[in-house]
């Protein structure tokens, strides 16, 4: 669960550049903020000079045969990465409610940091499935569910656990919501793929048949458009496009728009590090802003982290790490470092 599926600095001044995805169809009223061509990433000293914190991250270290993991954190102006020896093995999360190392991801832990769900089984090798819910406090760990179906956890919300059905191979596929104290999960929606969580609504991958060149589908098909899904009304509405690309839910900002990941690979090309990533921000079906867009053999954001006082933070391919602040994205620091991944807002230190 530790790694983030796929999705330099590019300012929101913009020149020409590839044409606008479009929310429902071609639509003139859509805007696109920072169109420029492809950039290779750029640091911005004086952007992490205004960070006076530490950032919670996860690592690994090869030792031999064997990775082991690593947690600590990530000291800014400095940048100096320094190791928490209290974090236990298999540290994935700092939870600030308790100041403790939690082993799984943010999207897990409840809102208030008192419980974490975790599950076991897997469909693929035909072991069945157990939902746990633990005390952070007490660390009392209660199965919640046991049977053959294998959720996996989407979303710890203040509703209940949304739960997503593990698929084996491909996207996982449904929605439940679980309440924490058990009995049995409610569904949503049996057909919602890779679904996420956010602004009062489930987000799911779709695919828009009038695109006049879908990139190959592999296993999980070609997903080139998001849905939003309303989760009182149930209404399903087609919210982001982008013909020729493979796209994907980043994350939410604070008001619940989603960051969307759009890979689009070059035609006829089968070099995968030649495949342009883009980060946009879709606040609505017609309004959509492309924060960057690099070459995918650069470092690039990838997925949502935290978001604290200093903006938004995102993971990034090469072990980067980047700060969407007033409007735009920057790389704010790469340590050396294997897997480096964010694992909680940045905590004040003066």
């Amino acid at each position: 669960m530790r790694r983030a599926l796929l999705v330099a600095m590019l300012a929101v001044a913009a020149c020409g550049g590839p044409s606008a995805p479009v929310g429902l169809g071609p639509s003139p009223g859509q805007s696109e903020v920072g169109s420029g061509s492809r950039t290779s990433p750029t640091r911005t000293p004086t952007t992490s000079q205004t960070l006076i914190c530490r950032l919670p991250v996860v690592w690994d270290v090869a030792t031999g045969t064997q990775v082991v993991s690593k947690a600590g954190f990530l000291h800014f102006p400095d940048e100096q990465v320094v190791e928490d020896p209290s974090a236990p093995a298999g540290s994935t999360f700092f939870d600030r409610a308790s100041s403790s190392w939690l082993p799984v991801t943010r999207e897990a832990v409840s809102p208030s940091g008192a419980q974490y769900a975790y599950t076991e089984g897997s469909t693929f090798l035909n072991t069945p499935g157990r939902l746990h819910v633990v005390d952070v406090a007490t660390k009392v760990d209660r199965v919640i569910y046991a049977g053959p179906i294998v959720y996996r956890v989407v979303d710890f919300a203040h509703e209940g656990i949304y739960l997503t059905l593990d698929a084996g191979e491909g996207p996982n596929v449904g929605l439940w919501l679980q309440n924490p104290a058990g009995g049995p999960a409610r569904l949503i929606s049996s057909a919602i793929q890779a679904p996420a969580v956010g602004g009062g609504a489930a987000w799911g991958e779709d695919f828009n048949p009038s695109d006049p060149n879908p990139p190959p589908g592999g296993l999980a098909g070609a997903r080139n458009r998001i849905e939003r899904m309303d989760l009182n009304t149930g209404t399903t509405t087609a919210w982001f496009y982008h013909p020729g690309a493979y796209v994907s839910v980043a994350g939410f900002d604070a008001q619940g728009a989603p960051f969307v990941s759009v890979d689009s690979p070059t035609p006829s090309d089968p070099n995968a590090n030649d495949d342009t990533e883009e980060l946009w921000l879709a606040t609505s079906p017609a309004s959509a802003s492309r924060l960057f867009s690099g070459r995918r053999s650069d470092p690039w954001p990838e997925s949502l982290a935290a978001i604290d006082g200093y903006g938004i933070w995102f993971d990034g391919y090469k072990s980067s790490i980047w700060l969407y602040s007033k409007n735009s994205v920057t790389i704010e620091a790469q340590p050396k470092l294997d897997q480096l991944q964010i694992a909680g807002g940045c905590i004040k230190t003066s």
